[in-house]
């Protein structure tokens, strides 16, 4: 999704020549290497899978941009079903539409009831960028929602929405998340919620748990 783009500098200069590493990126060629079979050929994700991913994240930039008084007082089903993809030749039949429709809708709207309810996050769907010298690169993340950390030491608790989780891009956003906070705030963030809205599952990481030499 678009967003500002905005810069952290932990230098004076930040070096233009990095090349620049892209989180959504990662992720597209980690969901590729899961549909990978033993014929010649590599299959893209399902394509349903892109649209209902492409609406959850209108839909939750959408609700998160609205003030909380204002949030509280409206449905998030609303504004998913005025981002959410018609039928067509992505989804695999009618039924499978409606099934995944359905347990989408009623994760989000479970999830919002109680999610940050009187807060307003710090990074909403904003694409960021922070020079990584140790590695020649300049690392760009785009965080769908970040609420601040009211621990000392700690940058930002973070939370992802995915229509399934998948280990692969969890394991890599964990340790491009932990290069990010480490760069740009020089501290690790509190914690990363992964929501897998399918199935109804929520993973919570620890910043402390994962070591910055190993995310580098």
């Amino acid at each position: 999704m678009d967003g500002p783009m905005n810069t952290f500098s932990t230098e004076k200069n930040s070096p233009e020549h990095y090349r620049r590493l892209y989180d959504y990126r990662v992720e597209h060629i980690m969901l590729d290497a899961e549909t990978y079979t033993k014929s010649t050929s590599v299959s893209k994700p399902p394509q349903w899978r892109q649209q209902v991913q492409y609406a959850i994240g209108h839909t939750l930039n959408d609700f998160y941009s609205l003030q909380p008084e204002v949030r509280r007082e409206t449905p998030i089903q609303f504004l998913l079903e005025r981002r959410w993809p018609p039928m067509g030749s992505a989804f695999p039949s009618l039924l499978s539409y409606w099934d995944i429709k359905t347990a989408i809708a009623d994760e989000l709207m479970r999830m919002a009831s109680v999610n940050h309810v009187n807060d307003s996050p710090i990074l909403l769907y904003e694409q960021w960028h922070v020079p990584v010298s140790d590695l020649k690169l300049e690392l760009s993340m785009i965080f769908q929602l970040a609420w601040s950390s009211p621990i000392q030491g700690r940058c930002l608790r973070i939370q992802k929405f995915l229509v399934t989780a998948n280990e692969e891009v969890i394991t890599g956003f964990l340790h491009m998340a932990n290069v990010f906070c480490n760069q740009a705030y020089g501290e690790p963030f509190e914690t990363i919620e992964i929501f897998s809205l399918w199935n109804g599952q929520k993973y919570t990481y620890d910043g402390s748990s994962i070591s910055l030499a190993e995310s580098m």
